[in-house]
């Protein structure tokens, strides 16, 4: 009698903390320092000194929030780099 192989288990699909994981990692394929810091009444950002770029997460803020923190960043960073390249901005 042939052996059933048992059905593979479904992957489950990242949680929230692994989607920041991923989302931190994506930015720093992308150059970017980033720092987790309390902003008080600041908003998070990126900034770029010399060559150096980084972004800033809001330490206080939920994980889910900091997810979408990054996720808007890079999304404008991104945006704004396109922007450049067509000459819609100045560089």
């Amino acid at each position: 009698m042939p052996k059933h192989s048992p059905p593979s288990a479904p992957t489950d699909p990242p949680n929230i903390v692994q989607r920041l994981a991923q989302a931190v990692g994506t930015a720093k394929e992308m150059g970017f320092e980033v720092r987790k810091v309390v902003l008080d009444d600041q908003m998070p950002g990126w900034c770029q000194i010399g060559s150096k770029k980084i972004l800033f997460l809001d330490l206080a803020a939920s994980t889910s929030e900091q997810l979408d923190q990054i996720d808007q960043i890079v999304a404008s960073y991104c945006n704004q780099r396109q922007q450049r390249s067509e000459g819609r901005i100045a560089a």
